[in-house]
């Protein structure tokens, strides 16, 4: 495990796998809502890993068709996005790979930003970085 500066300045380099805690303990309303989908996240931690910024940044960073391109500093903004969510959800679809829920994150900052979690089971009890995007905020 790495400080989350010093992880978030990796981004846009090849390194070994690495990974920050967010936040060691997960809020009353999203055990809720798992709960709901019926699975317990008693336990659990907010983690990011540079593998996920590595391919959040190929898809929505500066090299990316996105109108608004991710910038470092908007990978700071995730605990704030965790902690001061305006909604969240359990999306109806599973990760590809590992067939994992996903929690969706939901952000007005100025931007509108989009934050994914991927609820992974087994012994790690880990909400992982999926995905982070912006878009210009509605009026």
């Amino acid at each position: 495990m790495i400080p989350f500066k010093e992880l978030i300045s990796l981004i846009d380099q090849k390194c070994d796998y690495k990974f920050a805690i967010i936040d060691y303990e997960v809020d009353d309303e999203l055990k809720e809502i798992a709960k709901k989908a019926g699975l317990d996240i008693t336990g659990y931690k907010h983690v990011i890993e540079t593998s996920g910024t590595g391919h959040s940044q190929n898809r929505h960073g500066g090299n990316s068709n996105d109108r608004m391109p991710l910038t470092v500093e908007d990978y700071f903004l995730i605990p704030y996005i965790i902690k001061n969510r305006d909604a969240v959800i359990i999306s109806p679809s599973l990760t590809r790979i590992h067939k994992n829920k996903v929690f969706i994150y939901e952000k007005k900052i100025g931007d509108h930003y989009v934050y994914v979690e991927e609820i992974r089971r087994g012994r790690n009890k880990i909400l992982a970085f999926q995905s982070l995007r912006k878009r210009k905020a509605s009026k």
